[in-house]
């Protein structure tokens, strides 16, 4: 027996292993070996609708408690995963504050709050829900001030007061009973994902996702907080999304983990934030972490992956799920109807074949799985591509050969190849690196950047772009003069350049700038709910994906929202759009578990302008790791 569909999230189950659940609302225990010993059912991605994935999970005595993207909250019995109790999403609200025809918003929201006999949790609407922990029944409904606030975590170990953050950083600590909160602190600029009470100080730590201040966007980490709600000290350790986090038993030692993918063990014998150890080699970026009674440190990777580690970071063992993913897709020059899809162990080519008119289906006619780390973006040529690998690597492949394989000094976010062919340019942590596209030399670096580079792109004279972390998009002549800088006015996740106009995807939507302008020319953001990972345009119709499991369709003159879904089977991470034979336009959607969803683009028909038509699914390979942990006695603390 094993797994079939990517854990989302886990935690420790005392005496008996961990229990996780999965991108279709599944649960199931894994023993402390991490083998599958119970599963709660097999939903699966060929019902319609097929269930949502759980990002949210707490267990309280007998009962598992759990919530998926949508805000269905279920009650299962811990012992054998039978599902007992299920609250619609739609109907689990209070009615009289929705507008007429609403319908809940999928959210990743993480917490489940469980105290004297109450489940605290919000609904789909953003609303705070309260469960009688025995019955399941509704015991109030009621929104959270400020108004419309992401709840995301609640924390009910501290003596004497309970605490709740939410995605806007913000620490809210008093009663639950009462649902009075006098202490409100403004801890991060983004979200905080965990806020764990650290019974050895007396404090909480969390987790930051954003920074402040002079650090928004470019260092975040952990921090300290007291009490009262004081922040007592941080550590600004990151580049990216910290997602985890968990304490020893006894509180000796914290685990930290996130987007940069590596796992970070603090020495928490002494008040002061210290990273005593880092353990990197991960297969992605890491989502989740849970220790168990034993001390063993769990590690859940945002690919389905989990490996566990001794409390001093040595590898025990790992699940070995088979994982896929479609990071990236382009077509590929010259050859109509043809793309290449970055994926998590590789790149594959699919072909649109269409027998009957209007019937058009995607067809695997190749796949490379030599990748050392998932291909997370992918540059086709006539001949080959280029690539992106987690997490340093930028490669070369000819006739299905690798040409040259280059290992750079950080993570690399994105590439971008000139319009001559002849030049690459990666963004990474550490600025961007300009390299010779036939042999893979180093020819330039640009750095003293803002903060991390996160994407990059030429211009058709040959200017360098790049797009940091904190929103500012700059460009670079061939001596690395600046000329030409613009606020973003948020991260940027993709960028790519036709003629003079340049397309970002990102924090705020997707948004087009014409070069060397002053302002940003369009903006297609209604209704996304967070960022949008990439864009198409096709017959004067721009769709785009979000992070929130969205497709949205846009009027590309007015910006006008025409069409939109949310029943993607996962994340989304790509699109594309070609014609069928008939003429009428098609976008292709690619994400998490390897989908490559096509859509018949409808502008006619508003009631169903996106059109699901069908679905292929990539082949799944398992994860490649190579753990190494390293000493790193770092007193990063800043107070």
């Amino acid at each position: 027996m094993s797994l079939t569909e990517r854990i989302t999230r886990i935690v420790s189950q005392p005496g008996r292993g961990l229990l996780a659940s999965d991108a279709l609302g599944n649960v199931h225990r894994l023993d402390p070996d991490l083998k599958l010993v119970a599963s709660s059912g097999a939903t699966s991605s060929a019902q319609a609708p097929a269930g949502a994935p759980i990002f949210a999970m707490a267990l309280a005595g007998q009962w598992l408690i759990t919530r998926d993207k949508l805000g269905t909250i279920s009650r299962w019995d811990a012992d054998t995963l039978r599902l007992v109790d299920r609250l619609d999403a739609a109907a689990t609200s209070d009615q009289s504050l929705l507008m007429e025809g609403e319908e809940p918003s999928p959210t990743m929201v993480r917490g489940i709050g469980v105290w004297n006999g109450k489940v605290y949790l919000s609904n789909g609407y953003f609303q705070l829900v309260v469960l009688d922990l025995e019955t399941f029944a509704v015991d109030r409904l009621q929104p959270w001030s400020p108004e419309f606030a992401r709840l995301e975590w609640f924390c009910t170990d501290a003596p004497d007061v309970q605490a709740v953050t939410d995605r806007s950083g913000r620490v809210y600590i008093g009663s639950l009973d009462t649902l009075d909160f006098p202490v409100v602190s403004q801890v991060d600029s983004s979200n905080i994902h965990r806020l764990l009470y650290d019974g050895r100080h007396h404090r909480f730590w969390a987790t930051l996702d954003g920074g402040t201040g002079q650090h928004r966007n470019i260092r975040n980490g952990v921090a300290t907080v007291g009490l009262d709600g004081q922040v007592l000290e941080r550590s600004l350790f990151a580049r990216n999304d910290v997602e985890a986090m968990a304490f020893s038993p006894d509180f000796r030692k914290a685990y930290v983990g996130g987007f940069d993918g590596e796992l970070l063990i603090f020495d928490n014998t002494s008040a002061e934030l210290r990273i005593e150890r880092r353990v990197s080699g991960f297969s992605h970026q890491i989502f989740d972490c849970a220790v168990d009674d034993t001390g063993a440190v769990h590690v859940l990777t945002q690919d389905g992956e989990i490996a566990s580690f001794d409390p001093e970071g040595g590898f025990l063992n790992r699940l070995a799920y088979e994982r896929q993913c479609a990071w990236d897709i382009r077509p590929v020059p010259g050859q109509s109807g043809r793309f290449a899809v970055a994926t998590d162990d590789g790149a594959a080519v699919v072909d649109v074949v269409e027998r009957f008119p209007g019937h058009p289906s995607l067809h695997l006619s190749g796949h490379d799985t030599d990748g050392s780390g998932f291909t997370r973006r992918v540059l086709p040529t006539a001949d080959g591509w280029y690539g992106v690998a987690w997490p340093r690597e930028v490669l070369r492949v000819t006739d299905d050969r690798r040409t040259w394989s280059v290992q750079l000094p950080d993570i690399v976010h994105t590439l971008a190849l000139s319009p001559d062919g002849t030049r690459l340019l990666a963004a990474c942590n550490s600025g961007g690196v300009e390299l010779d596209a036939h042999t893979g030399r180093v020819t330039d670096r640009i750095g003293e950047l803002p903060s991390s580079a996160w994407v990059s792109g030429y211009l058709p004279d040959g200017r360098r772009l790049l797009g940091t972390r904190n929103g500012i998009l700059r460009a670079y002549d061939g001596a690395g003069a600046v000329t030409w800088e613009i606020d973003l006015g948020g991260y940027p996740k993709r960028l790519d350049v036709f003629g003079d106009r340049i397309r970002v995807t990102g924090s705020g939507g997707a948004k087009e700038y014409l070069a060397d302008s002053e302002k940003m020319d369009r903006q297609f953001v209604e209704l996304f709910d967070n960022t949008v990972e990439s864009a198409t345009l096709i017959d004067g119709t721009l769709c785009a994906v979000s992070y929130g499991m969205q497709l949205g369709a846009f009027d590309y003159a007015t910006g006008e929202l025409v069409g939109f879904v949310e029943d993607l089977p996962d994340f989304a991470k790509c699109i594309a759009s070609f014609h069928d034979s008939t003429g009428a336009p098609v976008i292709v959607v690619g994400g998490r578990g390897g989908f490559l969803r096509l859509y018949a683009l409808d502008r006619a028909n508003p009631g169903q302008v996106l059109r699901p038509l069908r679905e292929l699914w990539l082949p799944r390979t398992p994860a490649a790791c190579s753990f190494e942990v390293k000493a790193a006695a770092d007193g990063a603390g800043i107070r």
